[in-house]
């Protein structure tokens, strides 16, 4: 039985770890966006949607340079 070297399971569980965090700290900032700049009228639902969809793009972007 073969077995995987361990820093390979490091970097993959950093990997999944990113792929819930980085989108709950887009829509997290999006929400203190919305709270910092109350006097704009900006709809929260763009602010906190688009804060998670970029964080999304942003785990994507960094899962597809590490592999």
């Amino acid at each position: 039985m073969t077995r995987e070297p361990r820093n390979r399971i490091q970097r993959d569980d950093v990997l999944t770890w990113l792929g819930y965090a980085l989108p709950v700290l887009g829509g997290l900032l999006g929400v203190v966006y919305v709270n910092v700049n109350h006097m704009e009228f900006i709809n929260p639902v763009w602010a906190v949607g688009g804060g998670a969809i970029l964080g999304w793009i942003a785990v994507r972007l960094i899962r597809k340079v590490l592999g």
